[in-house]
């Protein structure tokens, strides 16, 4: 087990052991309500982002972190109180001591065991034990710094697995999978754009953190998708293809998708029954039209959609579809074009395999074309694929490959700046879409 996945399991045991411990301690009379609060604590620290990645920050920075999440808090807590005891002031000044009381010993019993946590580990890191494996590209001076920087600091938490030549670029895939590489430091001394996409092309797809060295942040200019670069003992590395919501923000997300896919499902239950017998009625075959995508990180799924083209349409091979497609039977033009056909997939939705919003998710055979004629393109694998997305929104449905690279654009874009307002945009904007069919073939 890596010391980052046992330092998450850690912290949530033990802050749940602090939350219960102070609210047993401070409020015994309603100790029936412990189980409650220790929920509620959970969930504000995981949107809060409590329990993601660690061990390369300041530990100064963590207890400070906790402090201003508990004082959040604290003042909501206030205010409810303040609401009421409206017309009792005194129980109001009886009761905000044992308030302000609880939340200090929240804070310092869940930042005391955070620490208590955090030292240990290091202990095991500094003896070897539980370091991310990471890969240098290039043997450079730049990657020998680096290397000598994680091997002479292991409570950094990363361990350099080699340095490798440009020449074994294409054994990276097989290289990450059977070493577990977590992350990857492009530090090679072509300061060209095309090589690093060169390099993309290999791992970009893959569940990897992607680091540049400072020298090469110019030419990647184009697609750098973090703001700040993070500071390792007075060293930076620019990361690519962050997705850059908030922890709290991506539960949200996640809760958003599951309400908006179950009240769509309930609301266009008479809307699927109609579509299904239309679709029988018009042409053999099944109503349901299924088929494997690949989502994030490659990993393939099977995607549903209400079937609208004749049952041999790939008889010839896969192809994309264009502007007045004879595959397509004459049911298929109406749901195609108020995108009747993808609602099956908020079962998707539901199980986790796609979003709301997000980049469309593509077949594997598609996806290794692209992936070698449109640099950059196996960055959409670092994201959810979704029902709707911005570029859907924004662009029709693609005819060929330059329709591919300006949808790209807009991906990429989504990825830099996504956020649950621009979520909720995307989402309006396809209601119009939908309504006024769009962009339809």
């Amino acid at each position: 087990m890596r010391a980052s996945t046992l330092e998450k399991i850690l912290f949530i045991i033990f802050d749940c052991l602090a939350n219960a411990a102070c609210f047993s301690l401070l409020f015994p009379q309603y100790i029936e309500f412990m189980a409650f609060a220790v929920l509620m604590w959970f969930l504000v620290f995981l949107c809060a982002g409590f329990y993601r990645r660690w061990l390369l920050d300041s530990r100064t920075a963590q207890v400070m972190h906790i402090l201003k999440t508990v004082c959040i808090v604290y003042c909501f807590a206030v205010a409810a109180m303040l609401g009421h005891y409206a017309f009792n002031i005194h129980g109001f000044f009886n009761d905000i001591l044992s308030i302000t009381g609880y939340f200090f010993f929240v804070w310092f019993l869940v930042s005391c065991f955070r620490l208590l946590i955090c030292g240990i580990l290091r202990i095991f890191l500094n003896k070897g034990w539980g370091a991310d494996c990471i890969l240098l590209l290039g043997q450079t001076n730049e990657a020998q710094e680096y290397s000598h920087l994680f091997h002479s600091n292991p409570q950094l938490g990363k361990k350099v697995l080699a340095i490798i030549e440009e020449n074994e670029y294409p054994d990276l895939p097989n290289l990450i999978k059977k070493h577990n590489v977590q992350a990857i430091v492009i530090a090679h001394r072509s300061s060209s754009e095309k090589k690093i996409n060169e390099i993309l092309y290999w791992v970009a797809h893959l569940p990897v953190q992607i680091y540049l060295v400072p020298n090469l942040w110019e030419c990647a200019k184009n697609f750098k998708t973090s703001n700040q670069p993070m500071l390792i003992h007075t060293k930076e590395l620019q990361e690519l293809f962050v997705m850059n919501l908030l922890p709290w923000q991506a539960t949200i997300k996640r809760i958003m998708d599951i309400a908006v896919a179950i009240f769509l499902l309930v609301f266009t239950t008479p809307l699927l029954l109609l579509t299904s017998i239309a679709i029988k009625l018009d042409s053999k075959g099944s109503i349901f039209y299924k088929q494997q995508r690949i989502g994030l990180y490659s990993r393939p799924f099977t995607i549903y959609k209400f079937r609208s083209m004749y049952s041999d349409a790939e008889k010839n091979g896969p192809q994309w579809a264009k502007k007045n497609d004879s595959r397509i039977t004459k049911v298929g033009k109406i749901i195609r074009k108020f995108r009747i056909d993808e609602i099956p997939q908020l079962l998707c939705v539901l199980k986790g395999d796609m979003s709301m919003v997000g980049p469309r998710p593509e077949r594997a055979v598609f996806i290794e074309e692209l992936r070698k004629t449109i640099p950059f393109y196996a960055s959409r694998l670092k994201m959810k694929p979704g029902l709707t997305g911005l570029a859907q929104v924004r662009h029709h449905y693609d005819n060929d490959i330059e329709d591919v690279k300006i949808k790209l654009g807009y991906d990429i874009y989504y990825l830099s700046n996504a956020s649950i307002l621009l979520d909720v945009q995307i989402l309006i904007r396809t209601i119009y879409v939908v309504l006024t069919g769009k962009g339809a073939q």
